[in-house]
C-alpha cells in the first residue's frame, strides 16, 4: 500500500480584498468604523452615534470619519438640523468590500484535506 504525502493546504489570496484592507483599515479605530457601518449599511448617522456604538470618544473618530470620507467608503450629508451625518457610499465596489471585511471567516471543512 502506497502512502501518499500530505499535500500543502493552498488557498488563493483575494487580492482587491487585501487591497482594499491595507488602503482602508490602516488602523484599528478605521476598522472599528468600516465595520460599524457594514453591519449597518443604510444607517445614516452623527460622529457622536459613531463613536457610542464602536465605544470610542467622538473627538477620535471624527478625524477618521473625515478621513473614510475623503477615500470615498462614507458620504458626509448635512441633516435638516444642520448636523454632519455619515452613510456607508453607494459605490458598489467600496460597499462589496466593506461588506466581505466584516463578514465571518469562511471555514475550512475537515473534507477539503
Amino acid at each position: 500500500m502506497m502512502i501518499s504525502p500530505l499535500q500543502p493546504l493552498t488557498k488563493e489570496i483575494d487580492v482587491e480584498f487585501l487591497v482594499f484592507v491595507e488602503r482602508y483599515a490602516t488602523d484599528l479605530l478605521k476598522w472599528d468604523i468600516i465595520t460599524y457601518f457594514a453591519h449597518q449599511p443604510d444607517a445614516l448617522v452623527p460622529a457622536a452615534t459613531i463613536a457610542d456604538r464602536i465605544g470610542r470618544n467622538v473627538q477620535s473618530v471624527r478625524p477618521e470619519v473625515g478621513d473614510l470620507v475623503v477615500l470615498g467608503v462614507l458620504v458626509q450629508k448635512t441633516a435638516p438640523d444642520g448636523l454632519l451625518v455619515y452613510q456607508l457610499t453607494q459605490d458598489p465596489y467600496l460597499r462589496k468590500m466593506t461588506l466581505k471585511f466584516a463578514a465571518p471567516p469562511t471555514s475550512v471543512s475537515r473534507n477539503s484535506f
